[in-house]
Order: structure tokens, then sequence, then C-alpha cells
């Protein structure tokens, strides 16, 4: 059977956001929206803010994206007050990624045309390796960009991991992730795999809560 597709109306400066967006981390748009769609959704959002986000932007960018059964089930499952699914989620993706364009596009990177890609093992838990590999396949993204959001955008406060029972996840990032890492893990005094577990850490504190 087919995976689902979530088809979408976005707005065209959104669109160039999430392009660029994706592209800086080395993955799909796909992957992009995926991430986004994740803190979408966990906020509630009743028709008057529709209706003014319907009033304010345009949507004029088809797209479809592919994503999980169980994507697919929780997005069924949303009031949409009235707007069809493409138009609904194409508003608040929309407006997600052109109120936080300052996080996913910085002004003056130093890195932004470097966009080869490369892969680092690490060893990391079992267990851990397998929640977020459960976390990405529900939320239909790759684990490789779930930790680019994470080294680009996301706080790691933990300084700590254990592993039980060793297993080894190779994760492919663009050059231009790989150099904040460098730049990251330089700051920090700790080694690429050390940090990239802590990060893992960070991910399953984060979405256990």
């Amino acid at each position: 059977m087919a995976s689902p597709k979530l088809n979408l109306a976005l707005n065209k400066n959104a669109e160039e956001i999430i392009a660029l967006a994706a592209k800086k981390m080395g993955t799909s748009k796909r992957n992009a929206i995926s991430l986004a769609l994740v803190e979408i959704l966990k906020n509630s959002y009743d028709k008057r803010f529709v209706d003014l986000l319907a009033n304010e932007i345009k949507l004029s960018i088809a797209t479809a994206s592919t994503i999980s059964e169980q994507m697919h089930t929780m997005l069924e499952g949303i009031e949409r007050h009235g707007y069809s699914r493409r138009v609904f989620f194409g508003l608040l993706i929309s407006d997600y990624f052109l109120h936080n364009q300052d996080k996913f596009i910085e002004q003056d990177d130093p890195y932004d045309s470097d966009m080869g890609k490369g892969s680092i093992e690490i060893t990391l838990d079992q267990e851990t390796k397998d929640k977020i590999m459960a976390y990405c396949q529900a939320n239909s993204m790759t684990v490789g960009s779930l930790f680019s959001h994470y080294i680009l955008h996301e706080d790691i406060n933990v300084d700590s991991y254990e592993i039980s029972e060793k297993a080894y996840l190779n994760l492919i990032f663009s050059n231009s992730v790989k150099k904040v890492l460098e730049n990251k893990v330089k700051s920090t005094n700790r080694t690429y795999r050390f940090y990239l577990n802590l990060v893992a850490e960070q991910i399953i504190r984060n979405i256990s809560t």
C-alpha cells in the first residue's frame, strides 16, 4: 500500500524559506515540513486564528509530502474549521516558516554555500536509538534531519549519557551542519561522537515530555 500524501497549498515566500532550510540541513523539503509540523501540532488553533491567517497569507504554491500512517491519522483527527486539509495545514505551515525565518535562514551565514554531504557513525544506547527511530518514523522525518535540526536550532542542556547495550547509527549531514557541529564540539571541548550522544539524549528528553 502506498504511503499517505499530505497535499499542501503554500505561500510562495514560505516555500522558498522551506527550500533554503532544507538545503542548509542537507535534507528534503518533506523533512523540513515534518519538523515544523511537530512544533505546529503542539498547539490548537481556533477558527478566528485560522480565518486571520487566511486573510493575511496568500497560498499559491502546490506541493505534496509523504507522511506516515500515524501522522495521517493524527492530522485527520484535527478540527479544520471548514477549511480543506491542504489549505488548513498550508496556512499553518506557511505562517510557521514566515514567522520563524530568522531561525532557519541566518543572514550572512558563512556556511550557506557549502552544501555537500558527509556521514558520521556513532555508538549509542540501543534503547535510545529505537526510541529515536520510532519517533522519526511516526513523524515522517529522517533521523539525520532530526539531528541536524537539534544541532542548528536547539539548546543541548544535558552533559552525560549511558550506554547499556551498544548500537550503531550512521548520520548524514550537510557540510553546513558539520561546520556548525565542529564549532559546538570545540566550544564545549567534546568529541563529535560524545556531543552527538548528548544530542540524542536531549532528543529523548524532549520527546518524552
